[in-house]
């Protein structure tokens, strides 16, 4: 196990084969870049992308021709809480529509009206109808159009690499010029040289305790570009969807997509019986924006009024038509007889999407030369929330630009030298040699302090113990036990996971701590207002030889400044 045995050539590495990966390898091979894509699964069908729901956001202004770039844009920057990189997001939205017509040319199965025009949905946080979408399976069919255009037999600068887990990135004079993997089946280390590297790994999803994220979401491709030397922004940042289920433990953590049923009569009681969004919220009851309810379900649930299982009480008996509902969409609400007998459930708060990560340029750059960054392991374009339906097309419009600018600016094709695929070897050996608890339990532990302690709600008095917490569990890292079961590769993998989230944890706390304000996602009960005097700032996190370093950088405003917008967004204070 960890012997080298193959070494791959390209221009152009992509790690990761979701939305973001697949486009930026497709974008790089139309410049005639040789491209290797890596998937740490099996390609087509690992990763979130599959999981993606219902929207995807471009101002085509087919359901109402008044929407434009110029809208998303100032929707996405206000929604944002005025934290995004305003350069970013005007990338975003303007090439959001050259995506949309990419993927049909590629194959997508949109819903169309009878002549031939996009439908269109409208989300919270959308002033317009600007949601194309296949039904219920988006994520899927784009997903699907992805790989069979990755596939094309005209196609043939391409190679797919499955089934290999990128463990570190190798620099040379502070320039990336590839990365070492192991392969899951055999254990054997693989070297991988690129003129570019282009990381679309996704979110870290799987740091927290509940989370409605695929397995693989362990912020590896954040923990790779940290330990290279790249910056990371508002890591503190990380958004939540208000119901998921907490029990039977089968559906922990599947989200019930609950939004357009608050109107209908769906409601929230806690374990008392009380319907306690009426008491804060007396008009607009559960009907309020995603952070506002997930605050609040998650207090109710610390204030001990919570179900037996941690959860409050998601009541369908209200909706009268709730069964017309559920054979229109019967993917979203399919479990309501499938897997259970009642007709309320033990919901709670899931993880559901990365805001801080990667700090990219317009074109996907990295402060690391020979590094790019897109997708939800990037950060910059939704500042401290995000809209729904914002994802997606900011992962193909990132794996777009990226992947092109790649493969215009070729750099130096630069050896690995086998010194550092020794290091490598020394560190991922390390993980083999400990006596301390199985890696499984260490991270048990700390998807159990991030969820508590660094979730919803934080407190300098929280993060104060999550910051003790998660130093010992980096200590107890350093010494964790790697199970040989169910295969050796399969427990170091799981331990060099365990090891990355652990450095990540750090960075996380370290950023919350340093923000002492609310502003979207991040709320602190002991500063639970926000202060753009003091916190219109970006937190910049660096790695260094003593541990993390934190910096904050203005937000700049080169086209929209907070005085200036007439949106009102009922949270835009928290």
């Amino acid at each position: 196990m960890l012997e080298q045995t193959r070494r791959l050539q390209g221009d152009v590495l992509v790690i990761g084969t979701g939305a973001a990966g697949c486009r930026a390898a497709i974008e790089a091979s139309e410049y005639g870049a040789s491209v290797i894509l890596v998937c740490k699964g099996v390609f087509g069908k690992s990763g979130t992308t599959n999981l993606a729901g219902v929207v995807y956001d471009a101002a085509v202004g087919h359901a109402d021709p008044a929407d434009s770039p110029a809208t998303q844009f100032e929707d996405t920057v206000v929604y944002g809480r005025f934290l995004g990189n305003q350069d970013l997001v005007r990338v975003f939205t303007f090439e959001a529509i050259k995506t949309v017509y990419d993927l049909d040319r590629y194959g997508m199965e949109w819903w169309k009206t009878e002549d031939g025009r996009f439908r269109q949905l409208t989300s919270p946080g959308l002033r317009r109808p600007r949601g194309l979408y296949n039904d219920e399976e988006t994520g899927k069919k784009l997903q699907q159009a992805l790989v069979r255009e990755v596939l094309r037999p005209t196609r043939r600068n391409i190679e797919i690499v499955e089934d290999l887990f990128i463990s570190d990135l190798v620099t040379v004079d502070g320039r990336v010029t590839g990365a070492v993997g192991i392969d899951i089946k055999s254990g054997d280390l693989v070297v991988l040289e690129a003129r570019h590297v282009i990381l679309a790994t996704g979110g870290l999803g799987m740091m927290f305790g509940i989370t409605d994220m695929e397995a693989g979401s362990t912020g590896e491709g954040i923990s790779m570009a940290f330990r290279a030397g790249a910056d990371l922004i508002d890591m503190e940042m990380h958004q939540f969807f208000p119901t998921a289920f907490v029990y039977p433990e089968s559906l922990r953590g599947i989200a019930v997509h609950s939004s357009a049923l608050w109107v209908l009569g769906l409601k929230l009681y806690n374990a008392q019986g009380e319907r306690f969004m009426e008491q804060y919220f007396p008009e607009e009851k559960e009907n309020v924006p995603r952070d506002i309810l997930s605050r609040r379900i998650f207090l109710e649930i610390a204030e001990g009024r919570g179900t037996e299982h941690g959860g409050v009480w998601l009541d369908t008996r209200d909706i009268p038509n709730f069964d017309a509902i559920r054979k229109e969409r019967p993917r979203t609400y399919l479990w309501k007889e499938r897997f259970l007998k009642t007709e309320r459930f033990e919901v709670a708060p899931t993880y559901h999407y990365t805001l801080g990560g990667i700090r990219i340029d317009v074109w996907g750059r990295t402060t690391v030369p020979g590094l790019y960054a897109a997708g939800e392991c990037a950060s910059g374009v939704h500042g401290a929330n995000r809209i729904a339906g914002n994802a997606l097309p900011d992962c193909m419009a990132f794996g777009m630009v990226a992947g092109r600018h790649a493969a215009l600016h070729p750099g130096p094709r630069l050896p690995v030298r086998n010194d550092s695929v020794d290091r490598v070897r020394s560190r991922v050996l390390a993980l083999l040699e400990g006596d301390g608890p199985p890696a499984q339990e260490v991270t048990r532990h700390l998807r159990g302090i991030m969820y508590r302690d660094v979730g919803i709600v934080r407190s300098g008095e929280s993060l104060q113990r999550a910051r003790a917490a998660i130093r010992a569990l980096r200590h107890e890292a350093q010494r964790m036990h790697t199970p040989a079961a169910p295969s050796p590769t399969f427990g170091l993998l799981r331990a060099v996971e365990t090891e990355a989230m652990a450095e990540l944890a750090e960075v996380i706390v370290e950023s919350a701590v340093l923000r002492t304000e609310s502003r979207g996602a991040h709320y602190r009960t002991d500063y639970p207002e926000a202060d753009n005097a003091r916190w219109l700032r970006n937190v910049v996190a660096r790695r260094t030889p003593d541990g993390v370093a934190l910096d904050t950088i203005p937000v700049a405003f080169p086209y929209l400044r907070p005085e200036e917008t007439t949106l009102d967004v009922r949270s835009a204070r928290l």
